[in-house]
């Protein structure tokens, strides 16, 4: 009898073992093990008006087929790509003046779903346009807070679309998130993060967010203050990333006023952010000549672009590293970047470390291939190719 119970004790831990066993590798199979990775690259062939670096470009898809799109600044153009040849499709042309014009285009981004809806954001006027693939305005809406600009600049933030700071449409509501300055117009320390236009009716919001770490602190001028935001439609969550905080913000579109909770999203290769000190008590500079306090700001370290990966589902970090005083000299070419990878419950998957100088951090968007990073201008082996190295897991 003893022999029997010894028996089926065995037997009973052998299959509670082995059912376990296969429970995690089910696990396994299903989140899979994501290794980020260079696998291979994607040109495109440019023409003789179009710069082989640009922060306004974007892919969508159209009619099944992924399309490529960069704004460009020298000829006020939309030059849309077929990514598969990587050869310009159509290129559609804009006033710049006039009732029909688009404005002053220094730093100006555009979102685009089909050619014919193709949306411009003009941080000076504090507009925003929507064109057709004729290069005709079909309407204009304002987003300024105030009577003019120098009233919206108050309220510290620029409508500078760009990866850095994206757009997002959502049924009749186009979600613009804008780059902060670090003003303070509210007395409980928030800062406006995003624009919510009503397409329909013409009407705006401006959603802001608690962000005592950046303004308890004094982190330099402009840059710092950056914010990426990255959008998931199937969870409906905005997660919200600035280039000083290590954690990530993730709101609910059902409340864009409320952080629904703060993940930590840190680069194993970033330093501790620390503040610089304040010298005088004087707002803006705190006692710095501007030339000092930008030379010291850029020295730092950043997170930059925060992007959402739909083919994937996993969320892209990119973080430019601190820089000593001779790296700083060496300009961009001394830029050097590292990529996190999180699951979308924010969860690191990944880090990968790149080479110093090769890639712009501006010049970046994601397709069903993968990341894409733009390589600096040294490494283009043509002025008439912009040539992107594309990143993805191995598995």
């Amino acid at each position: 009898m003893d022999s029997d119970k010894k028996y089926f004790l065995i037997l009973f831990l052998l299959i509670f073992w082995g059912c376990s066993t296969q429970k995690d590798n089910v696990n396994d199979d299903a989140f899979g093990k994501f290794e980020l990775e260079k696998i291979g690259e994607k040109a495109f062939y440019l023409d003789s008006t179009l710069a082989p670096f640009n922060q306004s470009i974007l892919t969508f898809e159209q009619d099944g087929v992924t399309k490529l799109s960069i704004f460009n600044h020298f000829n006020v153009s939309v030059n849309v790509f077929d990514y598969s040849s990587g050869k310009i499709e159509k290129q559609i042309g804009f006033l710049k003046d006039g009732p029909e014009g688009i404005g002053t285009i220094t730093n100006m981004g555009h979102f685009i779903q089909n050619s014919d809806s193709i949306f411009f954001f003009n941080h000076w006027q504090s507009r925003v346009h929507l064109m057709n693939a004729k290069g005709e305005k079909l309407r204009s809406y304002d987003v300024g807070i105030g009577e003019d600009s120098e009233e919206q600049s108050k309220q510290g933030f620029h409508m500078m679309v760009s990866p850095l700071s994206q757009a997002f449409k959502n049924g009749d509501r186009l979600f613009i998130s804008v780059q902060n300055a670090g003003a303070n117009p509210f007395d409980d320390q928030r800062l406006i993060y995003m624009i919510e236009l009503n397409l329909r009716t013409g009407e705006r919001e401006y959603h802001s967010l608690p962000q005592p770490l950046m303004l308890n602190n004094f982190w330099g001028v402009y840059t710092p203050f950056a914010s990426s935001l990255a959008f998931n439609p199937n969870t409906q969550q905005l997660s919200l990333s600035y280039t000083k905080n290590p954690e990530i913000d993730i709101v609910s579109v059902i409340d864009l006023d409320s952080i629904q909770e703060s993940k930590s999203v840190k680069s194993e290769y970033m330093r501790e952010m620390k503040p610089l000190p304040k010298r005088r008590d004087t707002p803006t500079l705190y006692g710095y000549s501007f030339n000092e306090l930008s030379d010291l700001t850029n020295m730092q370290g950043f997170y930059m672009n925060f992007i959402y990966d739909p083919y994937k589902d996993v969320y892209y970090r990119v973080a430019l590293h601190e820089r000593t005083v001779e790296q700083y000299e060496k300009g961009r070419r001394s830029f050097k970047l590292s990529i996190t990878v999180t699951n979308s419950n924010f969860e690191k998957m990944d880090e990968l470390d790149l080479a110093e100088g090769m890639y712009e951090y501006e010049t970046a968007f994601v397709s069903k291939e993968g990341l894409h990073l733009s390589r600096q201008i040294d490494y283009q082996p043509d002025e008439d190719l912009l040539v992107f190295d594309v990143f993805n897991s191995k598995k």
